[in-house]
């Protein structure tokens, strides 16, 4: 691979919870401009590397690079600053706000002001504040959610919550995107709607990054996808051939519910 294609590395990074070795010399090579699955069972460690490149965890040992510059000790919100957002595997919205206001949120690492400051007393940058706005309902015109700016996300359906966490990760205006799950607990129309939206990211030079258990969504959205099982890298390759390793097989079919990634 041309190492000036590749966008973000993860480069032989372990960890350990205790006794357990949730990640075991991992590394990922992510190209730019590609969807890039990670997938494995149950227990896999796939939740961990997210957390450990987002900087929610440290790695005992390896090491992270975005476009061939280690990123060390980075915490979350600076990892924004930088052009990496994400999206969680529980959805992580702030309840009793409206759509709109939760996803202005993830415009703060580009605002010269607060945005909670701005939306509580606006007296500070109505330029910000207006910026923030647009970006915001860009982000959510372009995941469908337009005409729910003003409701209040505890009314939303499920998959709707995940399309507004969507929106506000894209509102961070990242490089990277990191999807976890993004397709748990949507219905069918729903999850064609969201390999429609990563499709269309790609084409505007996003690269994504997805934990994904339905692999449907995998196969049909992803040109890498890498396999991930006990914490170590099982396999990697195209999703066709993803598909008919006989190791891949056997992880999925051969291992029992081991709990959460």
């Amino acid at each position: 691979m041309d190492d000036r294609n590749v966008i973000l590395e993860v480069r032989d990074i372990s960890k350990r919870f205790g006794g357990l070795r949730a990640l075991d010399t991992v590394s990922v090579a992510i190209r730019r401009n590609s969807v890039h699955g990670i997938i494995g069972p149950n227990g896999a460690g796939k939740t961990t590397l997210f957390n450990l490149i987002t900087g929610m965890l440290l790695p005992d040992s390896g090491q992270f690079e975005i476009e061939g510059k280690p990123i060390k000790k980075v915490r979350p919100h600076q990892l924004v600053s930088i052009g990496v957002s994400r999206t969680f595997q529980n959805i992580r919205l702030f309840k009793g706000m409206s759509v709109l206001e939760n996803v202005m949120i993830g415009q703060h690492v580009h605002t010269p002001t607060a945005v909670f400051s701005i939306m509580i007393n606006g007296r500070k940058s109505r330029s910000a504040e207006n910026a923030a706005r647009e970006e915001a309902l860009a982000a959510l015109g372009f995941v469908g959610m337009a005409r729910n700016v003003d409701q209040n996300v505890d009314s939303l359906s499920y998959g709707n919550q995940r399309l507004v966490e969507f929106a506000r990760a894209l509102a961070a205006k990242p490089r990277i995107l990191l999807l976890d799950e993004p397709a748990a607990g949507m219905n069918p129309t729903e999850k064609q709607h969201l390999l429609r939206l990563i499709n269309s990211l790609q084409q505007k030079d996003y690269t994504v990054v997805l934990i994904e258990h339905d692999m449907k969504v995998v196969m049909n959205v992803c040109s890498t996808v890498s396999v991930l099982d006990h914490g170590k890298k099982l396999a990697e390759g195209r999703p066709e051939d993803i598909r008919r390793h006989p190791e891949v097989i056997r992880a999925y079919l051969g291992k029992s519910d081991r709990g959460h990634a």
